[in-house]
């Protein structure tokens, strides 16, 4: 029904945002400032020019060589489910919830992984 809908907006020559387009294509940076997706930036800081300034500081700042030493697979459990290893955390588990799926969890740690 939404693609119909989107469908018929294009061939009316209307702009379709990207926020109505969905979160298929959305870049691992957008997904972690996105609040309907990751929403990271709410509780974490990144380094200077990897994204938005923000004084959060909930959780841990995401330094990229602390990501890397991590390792891409670790990342991915943390982010599917961080309560399997700390079950008092405040972190949302984006898998297991499926407030993210495991593509989008891939960019999102292509991105950290790539972090300064």
């Amino acid at each position: 029904m939404r693609l119909a809908a989107l469908a018929v907006l294009a061939a009316l020559g209307v702009a379709v945002p990207p926020v109505a387009r969905g979160a298929e294509a959305l870049s691992g940076a957008q997904l972690f400032v996105r609040p309907d997706k990751g929403n990271c930036i709410a509780c974490h800081q990144v380094p200077e020019g990897a994204g938005p300034k923000t004084r959060s500081d909930l959780g841990p700042r995401l330094e990229g060589v602390r990501m890397r030493a991590l390792g891409r697979e670790r990342l991915r459990a943390l982010l599917d489910d961080p309560m399997a290893n700390n079950p008092d955390t405040l972190m949302p588990p984006f898998g297991r919830h499926k407030i993210l799926d495991a593509a989008q969890i891939d960019r999102l740690i292509d991105y950290l992984d790539a972090l300064p």
